[in-house]
């Protein structure tokens, strides 16, 4: 069932004019086996209502099997071998995919651009100012006129392949080829390290990944650098297992300079190896890993520094709303209630709600640290990433990526409200191009508003009360079977 899922769901992508493809370039529209596929299948002759109703059952459909094979690898009625080979194919299949749902890998393009063919600093200058360049059209319009908001390695990353890759289509195939490689790598991670702490739940660690849509789809064959925040966050555990504690800081250090997203994360792994230690042997175990942290932080940073806006995109970050995001409907809802005059105040409350459920979690790392679990720093940073997805105020498919590789270690709260996050993100986006279908556009926001949200923002409240249920309780933060808890070293 797992198979036809993503083989319907390939297929119906790679016909021409899918509503799941963005605006493409002329050298990057589809072609493929999936492509031969959809041709001999005609579905070119589907248009209107009949095309978006096959498009929304087809992602029903591949959301559904993966649940389903995903409850299987759950119970270990899937062998891990199986698991993590049906995982590799479907990832390296996703080359043969034209891009899909999401515009933000021209983004990259073109911030790359600014920085390494106009020799600008693009956390200041903005594609407007460049609006001659071949890529303009292709940039989402919201992002048009907005500086960077990715870290400073992933701009020069980005400033590397503008150099290499002069093409849109050359630039798209570039970014899509680093999103798979980062999956294989994680999946290969993620294999190494349940086999050494948790075998029992080696399947479901890899499907929870390889298999999952929202990653195949949303975000490998969209090209996402969240796939390199993924692989950071698997590798810091692993080598978190292995006891290499700097080493694991310096890679989540460099995750966040992809995402800010990890700086949670990097901050938990460092409580972690403080409190670990006896009172009086913390101060220096404790400079070592916020040195090692601070100076790849600058490194990256030197080239782009600037007294406009010194925090390189995060403030302007912050200025961005989700529509996805549970935090935007209670705005809107309390609006609605308040005839405009309150909608600020949930954005304070789920602000709020954020800081306490971190600082709970960084005290239960330290409450644990004196029992030697490898599990805690990997548990809390799952959840440090899912409450950080689902109670900020942006909130797109692509972030379910950033806790995956340790949803294995999460208890069931917090699990079940990253996979059902998943499928209802995955679910809520099936156009992507608002002019292209209009009414279909229209439909999807509302069913995302008034559906999907209140589910996600019903799982978040339930992963809330769980964590304050373990807080007051004294309870782990990973999941507790009867598993005996492995050696932190090799």
């Amino acid at each position: 069932m797992s198979i036809a899922g993503f083989v319907m769901f390939a297929t119906f992508a790679s016909m021409p004019g899918s509503p799941f493809q963005p605006v493409l370039p002329s050298r990057g529209q589809p072609a493929g086996p999936f492509r031969w596929l959809a041709d001999t299948l005609h579905l070119d002759a589907l248009s209107g209502n009949w095309l978006i109703a096959v498009g929304v059952a087809i992602s029903a459909f591949a959301v559904l099997s993966f649940l389903l094979l995903l409850r299987e690898a759950f119970h270990e009625r899937v062998s891990p071998r199986t698991a993590f080979v049906l995982s590799a194919i479907y990832l390296l299949a996703i080359a043969l995919l034209p891009l899909l749902f999401s515009r933000d890998v021209y983004s990259y393009a073109f911030y790359g651009r600014i920085a390494g063919v106009y020799h600008a600093n693009p956390y200041v200058r903005t594609p407007l100012e460049f609006s001659g360049d071949a890529l303009w059209v292709f940039v989402g319009p919201k992002w048009v006129d907005t500086p960077a908001v990715y870290g400073p390695l992933w701009t020069m990353i980005s400033a590397v392949i503008a150099r290499v890759f002069s093409s849109p289509a050359g630039q798209v195939a570039a970014y899509r080829a680093i999103a798979i490689g980062a999956a294989l790598a994680t999946l290969l991670v993620i294999a190494d390290t349940v086999r050494r702490v948790w075998p029992g739940r080696a399947a479901f660690a890899v499907v929870a990944f390889g298999a999952n849509p929202v990653v195949l789809f949303h975000s490998v064959a969209s090209g996402h650098n969240d796939l390199v925040v993924a692989l950071a966050v698997a590798t810091a555990f692993a080598l978190l297992v292995r006891g290499r504690e700097l080493p694991a800081v310096a890679v989540l250090a460099l995750g966040a300079l992809v995402k800010a997203t990890l700086l949670i994360p990097l901050i938990l792994v460092v409580v972690w190896i403080v409190a670990r230690r006896p009172p009086g042997e913390r101060l220096r175990p404790g400079l070592k890993a916020g040195g090692v942290a601070a100076v790849i932080g600058l490194a990256f940073a030197l080239p782009y520094l600037q007294p406009t806006d010194p925090s390189l995109g995060m403030l302007e970050l912050a200025k961005h709303e989700g529509w996805l995001a549970p935090a935007t409907l209670a705005r809107r809802v309390i609006d609605m209630i308040s005839f405009g005059t309150l909608g600020g105040l949930a954005k304070l409350v789920f602000a709020a709600a954020l800081i306490a459920a971190l600082v709970a979690t960084a005290r239960m790392v330290a409450r644990e640290a004196a029992g030697h679990r490898p599990r805690t720093p990997g548990a809390a940073i799952g959840w440090s990433l899912v409450l950080l997805m689902l109670l900020g105020p942006l909130l797109l498919p692509w972030y379910v990526t950033w806790a995956l590789p340790l949803a294995w270690l999460l208890p069931q709260a917090p699990r079940v409200a990253l996979f059902g996050s998943g499928a209802a993100l995955a679910m809520a986006q099936w156009t992507t191009e608002p002019l292209r279908y209009p009414t279909a556009f229209g439909v999807n926001l509302w069913l995302g508003h008034w559906i999907a949200t209140p589910v996600m923002l019903a799982l978040v409240v339930w992963a809330l009360f769980d964590l304050r249920g373990r807080f007051r309780g004294g309870h782990a933060l990973a999941d507790q079977e009867a598993v005996p808890e492995p050696a932190a070293h090799d």
